[in-house]
């Protein structure tokens, strides 16, 4: 098996971030990061540079993560390609049977039994106690229609052919939700897979951010 391809966009640095720290364990043979440090870039416009044939010589998967996201998961590579017998697009975190809809969350914009996968979060439990506890969505692995952008791994060879690249209309609000929507129709599976990470994020902080909004209001027109 190839070695993972592993991307990440970082707000400064790469050091200090959650990704480099958890990154430093895994053997190249496994894992391979670039990452793209005081990005200001959409996000789509630096992942679909790695969705090429030329990548594919020599990945057969390559992996975008937020530069939040701790993987502690030493199986990564092999459940990757497990999940890909399956799957040609894995994540940790979605839905199925979504309802296209203000506010455009995958977590609002479907029943709460309509959602699968899991992801480990941060708390500090006390003054100098912190803590992690698993947010379980559902079932995992499964197959969903929408992902979490946090972790967004995919099949190089099935996307290719079927022509797929995400969406870059969007920067980094609404571009995981529209790119999930263009692989459902272009047939691809989609699913979450049980990868441990922790997130440090845990999410929007509020619906009345004024460039989520636009983009919102994009995606609503654009989907809904």
């Amino acid at each position: 098996m190839k070695s993972i391809l592993v991307i990440c966009c970082c707000r400064g640095k790469k050091t200090g971030t959650k990704l480099f720290e958890s990154m430093a364990g895994f053997d190249p043979s496994e894992a391979k990061v670039i990452y793209h440090e005081d990005n200001e870039q959409g996000l789509p416009v630096i992942y679909n540079q790695y969705i090429t044939s030329k990548i594919a010589k020599k990945h057969d998967i390559v992996l975008f993560v937020h530069d939040d996201v701790y993987i502690d998961d030493y199986k990564l590579k092999g459940k990757l390609y497990s999940n890909m017998n399956m799957f040609d697009i894995v994540g940790l975190a979605g839905c199925v049977k979504p309802k296209i809809k203000s506010p455009g969350l995958w977590h609002v914009m479907s029943a709460e039994e309509n959602h699968r996968g899991s992801v480990y979060h941060p708390f500090q439990v006390d003054e100098d106690v912190y803590s992690i506890k698993n947010k379980t969505f559902g079932y995992t692995p499964a197959r969903v229609a929408i992902l979490d952008g946090l972790f967004i791994a995919v099949n190089l060879k099935s996307v290719l052919k079927a022509g797929w690249k995400f969406n870059e209309e969007y920067d980094f609000h609404h571009y995981d939700l529209s790119s999930c929507i263009d692989a459902n129709r272009l047939k691809l599976k989609i699913g979450v897979a049980p990868i441990h990470v922790i997130h440090s994020s845990l999410g929007l902080t509020s619906l009345n951010d004024l460039a989520w909004k636009r983009s919102e209001e994009k995606f609503l027109k654009q989907y809904g």
